[in-house]
């Protein structure tokens, strides 16, 4: 299954985005969830699944399934919008709560076997410092996922956005 994060308007999704099917699901940012509260429930009392109540809670469950992740955002800062960027963090129990070294680093230890294909998808006005810091980021995002690869397109506005499935 395919898996686009998004945080555009709902007209503009329908445009931009490929239609949904049994293999492409869109996930949509808004409207806005809970904050990640650092719990540690989605590692302990129910594994993989946030217990946040609220519609966060399915981004673990979507992300197990999935072989590709796309993540559609308006850049801030060189991250993502601050309700993509709520649900990314909701995602910690997607990895397990242990540690291991992965290339001189400290990375969570994967829940599941697949590895998926992670994109970025930013879009806005951005300096190069932000484009630096968004490769960087996406990279080390990669690695604490064990993602099989990962790419990072930027685009000036979300209508120039070109997701593919």
């Amino acid at each position: 299954m395919r898996l686009i994060l998004h945080d555009l308007p709902p007209e503009e999704a329908a445009r931009l985005l490929p239609p949904e099917s049994g293999q492409l699901t869109h996930f949509s940012a808004a409207p806005s969830v809970k904050p990640c509260t650092g719990c540690f429930n989605c590692w302990l009392k129910t594994p993989g699944e946030c217990v946040i109540p609220d519609r966060g809670q399915a981004l673990c469950r979507l992300l197990a399934h999935a072989d590709k992740f796309t993540i559609v955002s308006r850049c801030y800062y060189g991250g993502f919008s601050p309700d993509v960027k709520a649900l990314v963090d909701r995602h910690i129990g997607y990895m397990l709560p242990w540690f291991h070294r992965k290339q001189g680093e400290m990375h969570h230890v994967p829940r599941y076997r697949q590895r998926i294909e992670l994109t970025w998808r930013l879009y806005g006005d951005m300096t190069p410092d932000e484009r630096a810091t968004a490769l960087a980021y996406a990279a080390a995002n990669a690695r604490n996922l064990h993602a099989a690869c990962h790419a990072v397109y930027f685009y000036a506005t979300a209508e120039e956005l070109e997701v593919c499935a």
